[in-house]
């Protein structure tokens, strides 16, 4: 039964990644036709028109494949029902945000105008399952959340999508760094056994490769904010159920080094505008991409390599699974401690002044 289910997670990938292939076609063809390009600004690296609806494809792909593969495949391959309800929701909820997202593509909208919007769908996937009531601590045991539950389970669902969406600066990057995280997550559903979950994973693991070769730089489409914020809630909802066990409690460090270039250069940018005194919704061209390609002066070696590191990073993420205690501790360790040095050669802490690391004593 398992070759049969293996054989459908296949199956599902090839239909996605063929049917984004060509709505990406479409959408290109789309965007040219009515004039749908990027907006060309000051602090973004492209100074020509590129069209940004290229999460169209990713969206109709995805979403097609997963009605296929539910009306054709589902009751077949997996002899378990699953709650259709809990489907329905979900599939609504990527409906809105990929709605939200080419709303944004098509006209343009402020953080203030797309929170509440994000923050409602994440609230909606809380009561219906997709929640962080435990945190299971590296070294063992597991603290439970109680009334911060829902609070925890939307900021994550919340950051990640925005943090997929502001790492979306270089051609091929954030679609890079989404299929290496979906990677690892269909690995780990498959060892666990959980076909459901690697069905979907295996579907965007389509959608993003058939999306990719338009891409890469230089990139004759970009996915906009219909394809990372789709991307974003995809990979949130399910690293909370890739690392999450029987008891219900989630350990965030594996679904954090998973997403950890991401997630890292999202707080170092809300960090960076607190500390200036800027809106903390502000753009800029401060981010982790912009500053390895100042220095790397080649926008594809700089895409390769945060893709690269991310690659790393995935993987570490996996094999956390396969170890426990205090070398599992270790490993999280290591990990974080990796991730804040390559941030560090970025000059991201050398801004930091000294006092705050070590008070100084005031002259008398």
């Amino acid at each position: 039964m398992v070759e049969v289910r293996l054989e459908f997670l296949a199956v599902f990938f090839i239909l996605t990644a063929a049917l984004s292939f060509l709505f990406t076609l479409a959408s290109l063809r789309l965007a040219y036709r009515f004039g749908i390009f990027d907006r060309v600004e000051e602090r973004k690296i492209h100074s020509r028109k590129v069209p940004r609806i290229g999460g169209v494809a990713i969206f109709l792909s995805l979403f097609s494949g997963i009605l296929i593969g539910e009306v054709f495949f589902h009751k077949i391959v997996f002899s378990r029902p699953h709650n259709l309800t809990v489907f329905a929701v979900y599939l609504f909820s990527i409906m809105a945000i990929f709605s939200l997202g080419l709303v944004d593509d098509l006209k343009g909208l402020n953080a203030y105008q797309k929170f509440p919007v994000e923050f409602a769908v994440a609230l909606l996937l809380y009561f219906f399952g997709f929640r962080i009531e435990r945190l299971s601590l590296p070294w063992g045991g597991a603290v439970k959340l109680g009334i911060l539950a829902p609070l925890i389970t939307l900021l994550w669902i919340v950051g990640v999508m925005n943090a997929i969406n502001i790492i979306d600066g270089l051609d091929g990057l954030a679609a890079g760094i989404a299929l290496f995280a979906s990677i690892s997550l269909l690995i780990l559903f498959i060892i666990q056994g959980r076909f459901s979950f690697a069905a979907v994973v295996a579907g965007l693991i389509g959608a993003i490769l058939g999306f990719l070769p338009y891409n890469l730089n230089p990139a004759k489409i970009f996915m906009g904010d219909s394809g990372s914020l789709t991307i974003g809630l995809i990979l949130s909802t399910l690293t909370l159920k890739s690392s999450q066990k029987a008891n219900l409690s989630v350990s965030l460090s594996v679904a954090v080094i998973i997403l950890f270039i991401p997630i890292f250069d999202t707080l170092m940018a809300i960090w960076r505008r607190a500390r200036n005194g800027e809106p903390l919704f502000n753009a800029d061209n401060d981010h982790i991409h912009h500053r390895l390609l100042r220095r790397l002066k080649s926008h594809r070696h700089a895409s390769f390599t945060l893709v690269g590191i991310s690659a790393v990073f995935s993987a570490i993420g996996v094999a956390l699974n396969f170890v426990d205690g205090l070398l599992r501790f270790l490993v999280v360790l290591v990990s974080f401690a990796l991730g804040i040095l390559f941030f560090s050669l970025m000059g991201y802490f050398r801004e930091i002044p000294l006092s705050w690391v070590i008070p100084l004593r005031r002259e008398r």
